[in-house]
């Protein structure tokens, strides 16, 4: 084992429609309602959709709850247009997710998660190890802690113009969640339960012909006078004998008096009858929900709480979560109303496992290193009665101490991590009305949690023993205040507010870590540490004072204009920013007046805001206070050098759209083109090491980002007794970083454990794979050095992780009570590095590998010599494996693309008359997520495991568990 140093799927919507008229004119004026209705925008202002004068788009929180869905993020997969989401199928892992691609080279590059109000942090803990496929734990995304169940609409505000009243924070768009509450003059009470079930589903193809070692034959032991054959224990690799049912060895597991059975017991040399994916359990959810919505006189109430439990498809490891909501809305007066939401949520979970090329994750052992012939109900006796492991990778017959690798049953129920987030967020208001026209609101939004994490290594591991020891607090208030002025003059309309804004946070972290191993085994505590134990610690404060103000002018309900500005003062840059936004749109079809136009609109929009407002202290440079030495205190300055005039990125943002419905609301589409510059981007430039500094921070450099976004609905068939209805998502975005600064061509994000480096370059899109590529004459053909190996060439670009396109899919059939949906998700381009398929190669463990069982023919790559004659050098199959390590990067990078079916719901709602007036309604639902996938590059990776973070590193695979699919049952009941 080397270890560690530091098709295009169309789909066309038929012009022969089935059109059946239903001359149902109260579904007909529901759909127009929905066109033209209100909607959520930025600050949580409810606004006619049809004034708007940019792009958002709005799903219904049934659409995420219906799937059995658990993460409120990951959901929007597909359901968006302009939205690209990579959602790993990892047990509570990060979402990763954009809107019109990316903007800043090193910033964030995600979207502002807003609910009810509250600018929610989204942080992700996860080491930069972690992120670059290196290994490590994915401890997921703060967003998991919206509860979908609680969801009552989501609206996403695409881009600067819809999202520029936020200011910097929302440079890359914002989403807005809005909960569920009590509705006036009803009282309902619903309980919700629900079970998945999730299964391995994509998963590297093992070979199943040849066992473990390095050479044709079986190594030979002489024990207590007797010869015997034994494996090559101490190798991690399988280019071993072929299986023969009557050559017979003494296994891994037969050294050991304790174990009488197994003790000197001669094996058979053939695959395993319980193989890797035995080792993997049927992942359970349940989810239990109930909610009490109570109308009083001038007051409305909802409570709710929600309990989930993920078990995952790695034993031993598991999520709870409780959240509890609590919504409140009271009219105080005629003129005075308050309101309220608060939320509380604590997330538990145990043992998440490593992913990634590191010691603990069981993909990089199962799929990259090993021995085939391994049966893992026998792998299942991991230990001795000492307490000691018993490994399969021995350091010889004589030798149990793990040469290489854990045994996969030490790895998850002896190095085990934990972790625990407690959480308040919530919001508080009143508003007050001065006349029919003047009102005035005053809110505080807050976010507060605690987040502690610890993981060991337990003594008598193949690593060294360790106890690590994680601490985090975060909190964030907003205080908020507007005054809203609204009125008509004849045949104008005004629209108008002025506020301000106050934004504080504070965050800190505690890390400790034992040092030299652990003295007394089992003992986790970091008194316990062989040397002393280390600790450090480190506190953060930033906030913004902000200003912000909109204006709003309509002409005869069919012209609006609207223009809005604000302006932020940071605790982290010395000057303040501007950012004004400018929109319009025409409602042309309140002029046309036609029976075949239900609704059309044109609008357009302009903004500028900061897509990145930098990091705290990043104007100064400060000293680093190291580990003393010999009593003395050690300080080292930072590598990278601070600007004290550094300022915020800024993100120019250009669009035009055209929305419209046809024939009674029967067709519509709402169509988007934008164009996005980015200036100032801030960059950590190279220096001369001369200057005590290998890096000063700088603005520089041009990204821009150029696409389309569509949505079209169809509704072919509309009765009283049945529909169907049909959506389709497209966003197609082009990125292209512009420049840098000066000759500088490219900024290295990171690198891949072993081969391979992730980068932005000049002239090509973010993040581009740089590694070697095939060497082809003048022919296209390959070139073979003398070696027999394929030739390499120079580092280059093989590649950016940034697909092509994204869309989604959605059919929708209503027969009376009875529902069916689906949604095929589509991604078509893109790039990832596999370290996977590297090393599976290298050790002989894929099936390709294999040779289709005749490894001993040997292998003649297909290509051409260097003096241009047909390639005839003969490679013995453990050679050829070794060649897709260190030589061409390229054969180990494959195209994302894929062709999903999400999800799939099927439901019925009872009739009231069949519930015998106990229950208000009763909904039974089935569901399944990820289904299919097709159109996979490599089959045995799922492109969405690539990502281990939800931050800019993406797109190295370094160990990934399979992907899963996920069957369940939902039952909704009212009362």
């Amino acid at each position: 084992m080397k270890k560690l140093t530091a098709g295009v799927l169309i789909i066309v919507l038929s012009s022969s429609l089935v059109v059946v008229n239903a001359q149902d004119t109260k579904k007909d004026t529901l759909k127009t309602q929905e066109i033209e209705g209100v909607v959520v925008t930025a600050l949580g202002i409810k606004r006619e959709k049809k004034a708007l004068g940019y792009a958002s788009q709005e799903i219904k929180g049934d659409l995420i709850s219906d799937a059995g869905q658990t993460n409120a993020v990951s959901a929007l997969s597909g359901n968006v247009a302009g939205v690209q989401v990579t959602a790993p199928s990892s047990m509570g892992g990060s979402t990763r997710i954009t809107m019109r691609g990316i903007s800043s080279v090193t910033g964030e590059n995600r979207p502002l998660i807003i609910v009810d109000g509250v600018p929610l942090d989204n942080s992700n803990v996860n080491s930069i190890d972690t992120q670059r496929g290196a290994g490590g734990r994915d401890y997921g995304d703060a967003s998991f802690d919206i509860n979908p169940d609680d969801i009552e609409t989501v609206t996403v505000l695409k881009g600067g113009p819809a999202a520029a009243l936020y200011g910097s924070r929302a440079g890359n768009g914002a989403i807005v969640y809005t909960t569920k509450s009590a509705k006036k003059g009803r009282t309902e009470i619903q309980f919700n339960t629900g079970v998945a079930f999730e299964t391995i589903y994509i998963r590297p193809k093992l070979q199943s012909m040849y066992g473990g070692g390095l050479e044709s034959s079986l190594p030979k032991a002489d024990i207590n006078g007797q010869t015997y054959n034994i494996t090559d224990f101490g190798t991690d690799e399988s280019w071993g004998p072929k299986y023969d049912p009557n050559l017979f060895y003494l296994g891994w597991n037969s050294f050991d008096p304790e174990f009488s059975n197994e003790y000197m017991k001669l094996k058979q040399w053939v695959a395993p009858k319980n193989d890797v994916d035995d080792f993997f359990r049927v992942g359970t959810t349940y989810t239990n929900n109930f909610s009490v919505s109570k109308s009083f006189e001038n007051t409305n109430v909802r409570l709710s709480y929600t309990n989930t439990k993920i078990n995952g498809i790695v034993p031993n490891s598991e999520i709870k979560k409780d959240n509890l909501s609590l919504n409140v809305a009271s009219t105080l007066s005629d003129r005075l109303k308050a309101e309220g939401v608060f939320n509380y949520v604590r997330t538990q979970g145990f043992n998440r496992p490593e992913q990634g090329y590191g010691d603990n994750s069981v993909a990089q052992k199962f799929y990259q290193w090993g021995q085939r012939q391994l049966d893992f109900e026998e792998l299942k006796k991991y230990k001795l009665a000492n307490g000691m492991q018993r490994s399969w990778n021995r350091t010889s017959w004589d030798d149990g101490t793990p040469n290489f690798s854990d045994n996969p049953y030490w790895t998850i129920y002896e190095n085990t991590s934990a972790d625990e987030r407690n959480r308040f967020f919530g919001n508080v208001g009143l508003t007050y009305n001065f006349s029919k026209k003047v009102f005035a609101v005053g809110k505080v939004y807050g976010d507060v949690y605690s987040q502690n994490i610890s993981s060991q290594v337990a003594v008598g591991s193949a690593a060294l023993s360790e106890y690590n020891l994680q601490k985090r607090n975060n909190s964030e208030f907003n205080y908020e205040g507007r005054v809203h002025y609204n009125d008509n003059f004849g045949d104008f309309s005004l629209n108008t507010f002025a506020g301000f804004n106050i934004m504080n946070r504070k965050w800190d972290a505690l890390s400790g870590n034992s040092v030299g191993g652990l003295v007394i085994p089992g003992l986790y505590n970091l008194s316990n540490s062989r040397e002393s134990a280390l600790a450090t610690n480190a506190s953060f404060h930033t906030g913004v004072k902000s200003l912000f103000g909109s204006v709003s002018l309509g002409y005869k309900n069919f012209l609006f204009i609207e223009g809005t500005g604000r302006n932020d003062w940071f605790s982290m840059i010395n000057n303040d920013q501007f950012y004004p936004s400018v929109t319009g749109s025409f409602v042309f079809s309140q002029v046309l007046k036609t029976n075949w136009l239900s609704f059309g609109k044109v609008r357009a929009g302009w903004s500028q805001i900061a897509g990145y407002s930098a990091t705290p202290y990043i104007r100064g440079t400060y000293a680093s206070i190291d580990t003393p030495f010999a009593g003395s205190p050690m300080y080292s300055m930072p590598a990278t050098n601070g600007e004290p005039a550094i300022k915020p990125e800024m993100k120019t943002t250009k669009e035009i759209g055209l929305e419209a419905s046809f024939f009674k609301n029967r067709v519509g589409f709402d169509v988007t083109l934008y164009d996005v510059k980015t200036n100032d981007l801030i960059i950590p430039l190279p220096l001369d090491p001369g200057t005590g500094y290998g890096f000063k921070q700088i603005n520089a450099g041009e990204m821009t980002n150029k696409g389309i976004e569509a949505m079209v609905n169809v509704s072919p068939v509309r009765t009283d007794n049945f529909s169907w209805d049909i959506t389709w998502n497209f966003t197609k975005n082009k990125n292209k970083l512009v420049e840098l600064q000066g000759n500088l061509e490219n900024y290295i994000l990171t690198n891949a454990p072993f081969r391979a480096q992730l980068a932005a370059q000049v002239g090509y899109s973010y993040g581009v794979i740089l590694g070697t590529d095939f060497v082809y004459d003048a022919n296209g053909n390959k070139v073979v050095g003398e070696n027999g190996f394929y030739k390499a060439s120079e580092i280059k670009p093989l590649g950016s992780i940034l697909p092509e396109y994204n869309m989604g899919f959605r059919n929708s059939f209503k027969y009376k009570n009875l529902g069916l949906s689906f949604l095929i998700d589509v991604q078509q381009g893109g790039k990832y590095f596999s370290t996977t398929h590297m090393w599976g190669m290298y050790s002989g463990m894929l099936e390709e590998s294999a040779l289709g069982g005749n490894r001993e023919a040997g292998v003649t790559l297909a290509g051409v010599k260097e003096d241009g004659t047909t390639n005839d050098i003969l490679l013995d199959a453990a050679t050829w494996g070794s060649s897709y390590y260190n030589t061409v990067d390229a054969q180990n990078v494959f195209d994302a693309s894929y062709i999903k079916l999400r999800d799939i719901t099927l439901s019925y709602d009872f009739p009231k008359d069949a519930l015998g007036g106990i229950l208000q309604g009763f909904r039974v639902s089935a569901f399944a997520r990820n289904l299919f996938a097709w159109n996979l590059d490599f089959k045995g990776v799922d492109p969405e495991n690539t990502s281990y973070g939800s931050g800019n590193l993406q797109g190295l695979e370094g160990g990934s568990l399979p992907s899963t699919r996920m069957y369940g049952v939902n039952l909704n009941f009212k009362f």
